[in-house]
């Protein structure tokens, strides 16, 4: 009988008495490597010419999915998407792009996502509790702002909603004001939630 995998991360898992005299290799490439990958490993895609779709290959091989770091470079001058499998796993966004990127489920019907502004950094998790299951931010990325020392004071938000955005189902949001949203942009607040401006 083959060797069957894990549905998330992809890691072999042999069946007992296969693989005679070959165990190693497999375990090294398909088990030890991957597991390492998931927890350090540092994917990098500019997003300058578009989003940026990460690859998810055959159970067993490297892919960029399974990378606990996700670095953006580029200029788009726009703001682009980051689209990860909708499955449990955490990353780490850093953005070292001049735009607003988000990371999404997706990109086939894309979830809402969470968004790392420019040159900022977020871990970000995927959340099944949710009415609809979406990444989000678990640290970081939130416009906090340090004062003379490493102290995090200060919470920063930009005066203009420039993007459509959706108020995650389940979840409250609080903005410092005043705000001014774009003309042809919207932002939802579903039912059962709450947007403050103060």
């Amino acid at each position: 009988m083959p060797s069957s995998y894990t549905p998330v991360l992809g890691l072999v898992q042999p069946n007992p008495g296969e693989l005679t005299d070959q165990w190693g290799g497999v375990v090294n490439s398909q088990l030890t490597a991957l597991v390492e990958a998931s927890i350090v490993s540092v994917s990098s895609q500019s997003v300058t010419a578009g989003d940026w779709t990460l690859t998810t290959t055959g159970a067993g091989d490297p892919n960029e999915a399974r990378s606990a770091v996700l670095v953006v470079t580029g200029t788009p001058g726009t703001t682009r998407n980051i689209y990860a499998p909708k499955q449990t796993k955490l990353y780490v966004v850093i953005n070292n792009s001049d735009s607003m990127v988000y990371l999404k489920g997706g990109p086939t019907s894309p979830t809402t996502g969470v968004f790392v502004n420019a040159g900022q950094s977020a871990l970000c998790a995927w959340d099944t509790t949710l009415a609809t299951p979406d990444f989000i931010k678990v640290a970081g990325g939130g416009g906090g702002a340090t004062g003379g020392g490493t102290n995090e004071v200060f919470f920063l938000n930009g005066p203009t909603v420039s993007v459509d955005y959706s108020v995650p189902s389940g979840k409250n949001a609080g903005t410092f004001g005043p705000v001014t949203i774009n003309s042809g942009v919207t932002v939802t607040v579903p039912t059962g939630s709450v947007w403050s401006v103060v």
